[in-house]
């Protein structure tokens, strides 16, 4: 038997190649150029199964269509589509860089006390007195942007499967959108190719 879903599994892979390049990018443009690889490839994929369920329309249809709620409302795969169809369909920035910084945390993880601090211009401590500190180095980094499409605006998500998203990096969205998709198509293919 052939593998129906080849040209799903095909767009999975590249999805997954353009989060390892997210990761390896040297520069911003490379890193973006990576992100929006990988919405296209991770959109196609989704289409593509789609495209190989025509025969089986009247079975897959109905089934399908808890996955197709979940990306009307799943607040990551509504923003991966909202964010592909941005960059398809418009000229728009999808990430920026978020300025890096210092932070400062107590040794003591129950806190202490600063009795003095100054911070220069550059944000260097000048003078410290107060109980031990760790200084924490925040590299700049890249972040999702909210996103135009159709006239609406979608926010990087906040939850995904009800949890919740603290951190708007894409490669995390990437990851946490790969493993939706890997999952989907394992499912079609169990519930409607291996019998």
């Amino acid at each position: 038997m052939t593998d129906q879903l080849k040209h799903s599994k095909a767009n999975l892979t590249a999805a997954q190649q353009a989060v390892d390049a997210m990761l390896e990018a040297r520069s911003f443009e490379q890193y973006e150029s990576d992100w929006r690889d990988f919405l296209g490839h991770i959109e196609k994929a989704w289409i593509k199964v789609e495209r190989a369920c025509i025969p089986i329309q009247a079975s897959f249809q109905p089934w399908q269509g808890k996955y197709q709620a979940l990306r009307r409302k799943d607040m990551l795969l509504r923003y991966l589509k909202a964010a592909r169809d941005a960059d398809t369909h418009s000229i728009q920035d999808l990430t920026k860089i978020e300025p890096g910084g210092r932070g400062l945390n107590f040794v003591n993880p129950r806190g202490g006390r600063i009795e003095s601090l100054e911070i220069g211009a550059n944000g260097e401590i000048l003078q410290y007195r107060g109980d031990p500190i760790h200084v924490i180095e925040i590299p700049p980094r890249p972040v999702a942007l909210p996103v135009k499409n159709n006239g609406q605006w979608y926010n990087p998500p906040a939850s995904h499967l009800g949890n919740p998203i603290s951190d708007k990096h894409p490669t995390i969205l990437a990851r946490m959108g790969l493993q939706f998709y890997q999952e989907f198509i394992a499912e079609v293919e169990r519930t409607f190719f291996s019998k």
